[in-house]
């Protein structure tokens, strides 16, 4: 724990030495103070509606219809955004493959902005909040130590955080693979298969499984494959974009 909170001192310290070297600049329209200022955060949309993810079947509430169900693991997918949102989609990446770490609070404000709305609208069941646990899509060991953080799980944080929910990480992935992201859609699928474990009791409980982008499906669905064999009930997925 003391190790945790002097790295955490040394982090902050150097973000402030590099805000002063490298002052930030919003990644939208150029002003200077922080990566997305306050009005082009609004330009961020988010995904009013919930469909059935593998079907686009309406007025689900973003659970999968009955056929996609008897297809897949997952009992539900809610989208935040949508990838074609240069705003949006800038801020993954830079996250992901530029290790821009502060984006975190930015997407942090949009995750709770999604939910809000869903709230307020009543567009998304309540009961997958009940008696649930958050669990982070697991990066490969390597993938981890090159990256330094897994981005899923700093956002499975801030659900957990926000729905005063558990956070846990014995979802792992034993093996490592090409990224899905660098493979045709047709070929995802079996690239995914076997490469997730729980090292864990049994699990008992509802999940919210987080991810920061979703394509075809195949990795959301292939970790809801090993939790609901680890005695998992309803799984619903979460991510911030559809890609």
């Amino acid at each position: 724990m003391e190790i945790n909170k002097i790295l955490n001192h040394v982090q902050k310290g150097r973000d402030f030495i590099f805000d002063i070297l490298f002052p930030k600049y919003c990644l939208a329209c150029g002003q200077e103070g922080s990566m997305l200022c306050n009005s082009c955060f609004y330009k961020l949309k988010i995904n009013e509606k919930q469909i059935c993810f593998f079907c686009n079947k309406g007025g689900v509430k973003g659970s999968l219809c009955a056929i996609c169900r008897n297809k897949y693991h997952l009992d539900g997918i809610l989208i935040a955004g949508n990838y074609k949102n240069l705003i949006l989609s800038s801020l993954i990446k830079t996250l992901k493959y530029h290790f821009i770490q502060s984006n975190i609070d930015i997407l942090e404000r949009f995750i709770i902005y999604f939910f809000e709305y869903q709230k307020e609208t009543k567009n998304i069941p309540k009961h997958i909040f009940s008696k649930s646990i958050v669990v982070p899509v697991p990066l490969h060991p390597q993938r981890l130590r090159w990256r330094g953080f897994n981005q899923s799980e700093l956002l499975a944080n801030k659900i957990a955080k926000y729905f005063k929910l558990p956070l846990n990480t014995n979802l792992i992935r034993k093996k490592r693979k090409a990224p899905q992201a660098k493979l045709p859609l047709n070929k995802r699928t079996n690239n995914i298969k076997q490469c997730f474990q729980w090292q864990g009791a049994k699990i008992n409980k509802n999940i919210i499984l987080v991810d920061d982008v979703i394509t075809t499906g195949s990795t959301l669905n292939e970790c809801a494959f090993v939790l609901k064999r680890a005695g998992a009930k309803k799984i619903w997925g979460f991510v911030l974009a559809k890609g």
